[in-house]
């Protein structure tokens, strides 16, 4: 594979590391297939060198991906308080992955930055807070954290040997994050996934884990999703609103909505899908796009978030009701 990062820095990581009796690995809130995988296969990885590691999300990852975390070794920081603080405060290098800043770990992040352990960014997303970390690991010209990682891994020890637990984590990361190799895909990621395989990567218990084990509520959900999307043909647009009330009548669960952004892309003459969740105390709001139309600068402007080129996310504070009449404004700026 192609080195990813200047032999420089990987000197610097694996100074640090050497330096280092604990680790701690974290993600963002709400983590996804890239996020665990992420820090999953990295944590068997270190743990296999011999270090210390903890994995920390900021709230619990959803149901499907739990064969990412057979030990139940993760710990949930809205759950396990004491046990995370006692963890960071014993580390002496925190890892933060698939997240470009230490703010979208809201409570979580606030506790890692006041620590003064050294602290490393591995991630895919545009830009990264270099400010929150002591040395980055970043770059966008990946299709996901996962595939980052494990080229940073492979240039970092070139003779290290993968467990199937730890490629199966890591192909999962890409295997979700590439919507299953359908966009931002490069090269290079054909080459990683190739390899992985290699290394006993079960992609066969990540399809089954991942997109055949929903329950029968997530299904229901899903054709709700499905009758109620919002086509705005002018703009080659469509969305797809689910309220609190709906959520609950369909008995939500933290993943239920899972690739439901996706579901308009599938019409004929839509290049832009939007998914608006509606939480306790703000809307989700996840964007996606098809070829040269970018999604990340609406989110930035508009719904106070970012990502990638077709692929971003972020939140509004105003009632479902104000969704259809800012989502045309923001659409106004990108589709002439």
């Amino acid at each position: 594979m192609k080195a990813l990062f200047p032999k420089n820095l990987i000197t610097c990581w694996d100074q640090a590391i050497t330096r280092s009796a604990g680790i701690v690995l974290a993600t963002h809130v709400n983590p996804d297939g890239d996020a665990v995988g992420a820090m999953t296969g990295l944590g068997l990885f270190l743990r296999q060198q011999g270090y210390r590691v903890t994995c920390i999300c900021p709230s619990p990852y959803p149901g499907f991906l739990e064969f990412l975390d057979n030990g139940k070794n993760v710990l949930v920081f809205s759950h396990q308080k004491e046990e995370v603080l006692r963890a960071v405060d014993e580390a002496n290098m925190l890892v933060a992955v698939d997240v470009s800043g230490l703010l979208r770990m809201e409570e979580l992040g606030d506790v890692l930055s006041e620590s003064r352990a050294f602290k490393v960014l591995m991630d895919h997303h545009i830009d990264p807070v270099m400010e929150d970390f002591d040395l980055v690991f970043s770059t966008p010209q990946v299709s996901s954290s996962c595939e980052l990682i494990f080229r940073l891994l492979s240039a970092w020890k070139p003779k290290a040997v993968f467990s199937k637990e730890q490629a199966t984590a890591f192909l999962t990361g890409i295997i979700t994050d590439t919507n299953q190799f359908a966009n931002s895909v490069y090269a290079e990621t054909f080459n990683a996934a190739s390899l992985l395989h290699r290394w006993g990567a079960d992609s066969e218990t990540i399809f089954s884990q991942v997109y055949q084990n929903f329950t029968l509520n997530r299904m229901h959900l899903m054709g709700y999703a499905l009758r109620n999307i919002r086509v705005l043909p002018e703009y080659g647009a469509a969305y797809i609103v689910l309220t609190r009330d709906v959520l609950e009548a369909f008995d939500y669960r933290n993943g239920d909505t899972e690739s439901f952004v996706n579901f308009p892309l599938a019409i004929k003459g839509i290049h832009i899908s939007a998914l608006f969740l509606q939480k306790e105390d703000h809307i989700k709001v996840s964007l996606r796009s098809k070829g040269a139309i970018a999604v990340n600068g609406i989110a930035r402007q508009f719904f106070n978030g970012g990502g990638h080129y077709n692929a971003s996310a972020g939140k509004m504070e105003d009632a479902p009701e104000k969704i259809e009449e800012l989502l045309k404004e923001a659409l106004g700026t990108i589709i002439a």
